[in-house]
């Protein structure tokens, strides 16, 4: 039923209702004032907007339930799994050097304003109100490499296409039930993997949904790019409610620094020529992964992909002289098992693992 039949039909309710005469007196009287201050108080409901139905403000720590190479350690060159990359995209990525961010116009460079679903540190949101106490805005605190993000609540529109795109974008949102939906345009380019130069470019729009349910936080974003994506590309990561308020670093404590001495005044910019990045068959030659699917080919994806795989892959024998660490998965220091099943694991000096990473005699 909508709001408007509901209003007609309490509105027709109440006014049979007060014509009646009362027929017990006083307790009649009564009834129906108190009948009467129930409807007036749904008509209020539904006649004001819909409000959040979630608090979102307080402060998240990170929990790496997801990808945690990718959001702890990070991801190596050449690897671009997961990622529908158009060429254009996996040109650009392929000249990537991991010096580039290094250089000391680069270290202190904005990156996505949502560069924090790749990266393992926490999460601040807090609302910005009216002088009513309506929510104007939600803003997700920034970082030294990120922007605060503020997301319009108002209804006001996205400015015109060819308006200043900033580090943070212009994000406008709205609540579908619990989940806030927010939209991001207005970008400038930005790396989207840290670590390996998957670029994303300034023509690329967000859809986030930001959902809470009781003290975890989860934040899904859908970005598509026309430049250097061929498919949407989705992530979802998972934060928890940190009630001691701890918060990653602030924008503003960017400071820079010679961090490589080689390249300080000399005006070099760390890349690779096209064809030249040794890099490009890693994945291939440490783990046996495909090439079209280390380089980010939209179609593998999916599960279909699997099929063309049976028979074919075969992983490697053991993790020890080739990237240690990595190959473990959720290393015991975790608390959690991990190690990939049937590999002699090394952790890269964390001790010697089991079977699926547990240690020696433990139990779970």
């Amino acid at each position: 039923m909508g709001s408007d039949t509901m209003r007609r039909e309490i509105l027709t309710i109440t006014t049979h209702r007060g014509s009646e005469a009362p027929r017990q007196g006083s307790q009649s009287v009564l009834g129906i004032s108190v009948f009467r201050c129930v409807v007036f108080s749904v008509l209020l409901m539904l006649a004001g907007p819909a409000f959040a139905q979630v608090e979102l403000g307080g402060s998240y720590a990170p929990r790496l339930y997801e990808d945690y190479i990718e959001r702890g350690p990070g991801s190596f060159l050449g690897d671009f799994t997961g990622m529908p990359m158009s060429e254009e995209g996996r040109a650009k990525a392929l000249r990537y050097s991991s010096s580039l961010p290094s250089t000391i116009e680069r270290q202190c460079l904005a990156q996505s304003p949502w560069v924090g679903l790749y990266r393992p540190l926490a999460l601040r949101f807090w609302s910005e109100v009216d002088e009513s106490g309506r929510v104007v805005a939600w803003v997700m605190g920034g970082d030294y490499l990120r922007d605060n993000v503020r997301i319009w609540m108002d209804g006001r529109p996205h400015p015109s296409a060819n308006a200043w795109h900033s580090p943070a974008g212009f994000t406008t949102g709205h609540w579908e039930g619990d989940t806030l939906v927010a939209r991001t345009t207005h970008v400038k380019t930005a790396w989207i993997r840290r670590g390996v130069g998957i670029p994303g470019s300034d023509q690329s729009t967000f859809t986030v949904f930001i959902t809470r349910r009781e003290n975890l936080l989860t934040i899904m974003s859908v970005q598509e790019d026309p430049i250097y994506l061929t498919e949407p590309h989705v992530v979802s990561r998972v934060w928890e409610f940190d009630p001691r308020g701890s918060q990653g670093p602030l924008r503003d404590t960017c400071n820079v620094g010679v961090e490589i001495p080689s390249l300080e005044d000399t005006g070099e910019v760390p890349h690779y020529l096209p064809g030249q990045n040794p890099e490009e068959d890693y994945m291939v030659r440490m783990f046996n992964i495909p090439k079209d699917a280390a380089m980010g080919k939209a179609y593998t994806l999916y599960p279909e992909y699997r099929k063309t795989l049976k028979g074919q892959y075969k992983p490697p024998a053991d993790c020890s002289m080739r990237a240690p660490g990595y190959c473990c998965g959720w290393i015991e220091t975790q608390g959690r098992p991990g190690g990939a099943p049937n590999l002699t694991c090394n952790d890269g000096g964390f001790g010697a693992l089991g079977p699926r990473g547990r240690r020696p005699g433990a139990t779970n």
